[in-house]
């Protein structure tokens, strides 16, 4: 049996999972993609993404490594030679991580970080630096003097300002208000009705009633073009996200002189948001949060 340790790193958001493994040598043999897995919202569920993605990491690696050595047999990867580091949504909070790192999982160990976390450690290579996540959901955080110190985060609805779902949010609350009469009915309130299938608020607001983080964000695509052609209340909405982001930014950064990574679907929207001070301290990330997460998760073995 095959001995060796394999490394996988998980960037697990609301949306999806994203799963890659490596080979002790860091070299890339597979990966996968799954569902959700934030382990506030749902740890069961999370569960469940990740193992599915683990799965279809290790069939992949498994592919390859067969095929590279297609005269001499391949003992297959299995779930017990694998180091886990999962970067998984709601992990930075506290008890959701304690009550989740109880799992009784099929690994030969498992380490959990927030998604931000590897997100951060990835994008500046282990390096001090900055990260602002704005997709589904937002947060911030810096890493200096080995430790992290986060800004948002707090989730939807409560927080993730400027996210995904917190622009849906507010394209139905105005949209209702349009259908109330308080607001005058736009572009903004049509494209939204038009999307959920219905004119009429007490139909919104039921359809609302099962909507997730993932149902809110889905409007965004269609906010995007009216944005393009200027329309005042998209405008209205994400100039409202943008000085929150710029606000997240100078804390992050304060007096010092590492730099800050944007990541996350809408991270490029919101660029021109920023001041020219802050747009000149962007970089482009270094490593992927998967990436991130396999970094972190060695250098916790290089110690013992």
């Amino acid at each position: 049996m095959n001995s060796d340790l394999y490394f996988i790193g998980i960037d697990g958001g609301g949306t999806k999972c994203r799963v890659i493994l490596q080979d002790k040598n860091g070299t890339h043999l597979g990966e996968g993609i799954s569902g959700p897995a934030n382990i506030m919202r749902d740890a069961e569920l999370a569960k469940t993404s990740i193992l599915d993605g683990v799965d279809k990491a290790i069939e992949s690696a498994n592919i390859l490594l067969a095929s590279q050595n297609s005269e001499i047999p391949v003992t297959p990867i299995t779930l017990s030679q694998c180091v886990v580091a999962a970067g998984l949504a709601g992990a930075n909070i506290s008890t959701a991580k304690a009550h989740f790192e109880n799992w009784q999982h099929p690994f030969h160990s498992l380490h959990i970080l927030s998604d931000l976390h590897a997100a951060c450690v990835g994008a500046h290579n282990g390096k001090p630096g900055a990260v602002i996540i704005v997709g589904t959901g937002s947060a911030g955080t810096v890493f200096n003097e080995g430790k992290f110190t986060d800004l948002g985060g707090h989730g939807f609805p409560i927080g993730d300002f400027a996210s995904g779902a917190w622009l849906g949010l507010k394209a139905i609350q105005h949209t209702l208000l349009c259908l109330d009469n308080i607001r005058s009915p736009d572009d903004l309130a049509k494209k939204v009705c038009a999307e959920l299938g219905t004119s009429n608020a007490d139909e919104m607001v039921a359809k609302c009633a099962g909507f997730s983080t993932y149902h809110y964000a889905n409007l965004v695509p269609c906010m995007l073009p009216l944005l393009s052609e200027g329309e005042p209340q998209v405008v209205r909405i994400f100039n409202e996200g943008g000085e929150y982001l710029e606000s997240m930014a100078q804390r992050l950064l304060g007096d010092n002189t590492y730099n800050l990574a944007l990541i996350g679907g809408l991270s490029n929207v919101y660029v021109p948001y920023f001041s020219k001070k802050i747009r000149t301290r962007l970089q482009a990330c270094e490593l992927s949060p998967e990436q991130g997460a396999i970094k972190y998760a060695k250098a916790i073995h290089d110690d013992q």
